[in-house]
């Protein structure tokens, strides 16, 4: 991955950027998370189920919340993210909660904890940052027993395209969108200037690398809204939102993957 090192430390430091403002941000709570608040939206629960009991490796997993939140029903979950200050802030908070999960500092590509898992989970944003989707693939599939489920959440990459503001391509190439931002997606930092770097991956690429790897597809489902609130965006009913330019058109936002590792 030498070809992408430098991109990759790029977004480091802009997570770790993040993170700073997003653990006192509205947008994510922590206070009401604190509180017993789950950070799990409503596409995901019903994706995972019941998951007490179950084994879970949840991929780049920020500060922890949804890792946190998957511990707190139950599940035997493990995150892992390359942010160091994400990853410290996860396990004070787990303490913090009383909470019990293991959070793992590293690059997910280059990830191996000579582990099985029930189930592999990610969601909303993650596999922009990753500049080789087969090795993201290859990643899941060392880590799911046979038989074990991935559960991936994502931001639809048409909608990127749908902001007037995007100069995101819809097809994937190795040379990334790099951008620099004032603040973040949250509320807070403003005055913050974050450099990251962005690669589309269209759904045949992902659905490609995911048969690749030897994950054969349950469902595949794509939503007409955001059940997060992205600049641009107005709320069209209570957790959902839409593009403002596009309120009169029903367009994809979101879409959930349920793929089975195959013997």
């Amino acid at each position: 991955m030498s070809e992408f090192a430098s991109f990759l430390e790029k977004n480091k430091a802009a997570w770790n950027q993040r993170t700073d403002i997003h653990v006192r941000s509205g947008f994510y709570d922590v206070d009401g998370f604190r509180q017993g608040q789950t950070s799990l939206k409503p596409f995901e629960i019903d994706l995972l189920g019941d998951v007490a009991d179950t084994s879970i490796l949840h991929l780049q997993c920020h500060f922890g919340q949804d890792t946190l939140s998957l511990a707190r029903l139950g599940a035997k979950a493990t995150g892992v993210d390359f942010s160091d200050k994400a990853i410290d802030f996860a396990r004070g908070l787990s303490q913090e909660i009383k909470v019990d999960a293991r959070f793992v500092l590293s690059d997910v590509m280059a990830l191996d904890l000579g582990q099985k898992f029930d189930l592999v989970f990610a969601s909303y944003g993650v596999i922009g940052w990753i500049p080789d989707l087969q090795k993201w693939a290859d990643t899941v599939a060392q880590h799911l027993e046979v038989g074990g489920e991935l559960v991936l959440v994502e931001f639809h990459p048409l909608m990127w395209l749908l902001d007037e503001q995007a100069r995101v391509p819809y097809f994937y190439t190795a040379q990334p969108d790099i951008e620099t931002e004032q603040g973040t997606y949250t509320d807070g930092g403003e005055g913050a200037s974050i450099t990251s770097c962005w690669w589309n991956h269209s759904l045949s690429e992902l659905f490609r690398c995911l048969k690749s790897a030897g994950l054969e597809m349950l469902s595949f489902e794509e939503f007409d809204h955001s059940p997060y609130p992205l600049e641009g965006m107005v709320e069209r009913e209570p957790g959902q939102y839409i593009y403002r330019s596009r309120e009169n058109q029903h367009l994809p936002y979101c879409y959930a993957v349920k793929a089975r590792m195959k013997g």
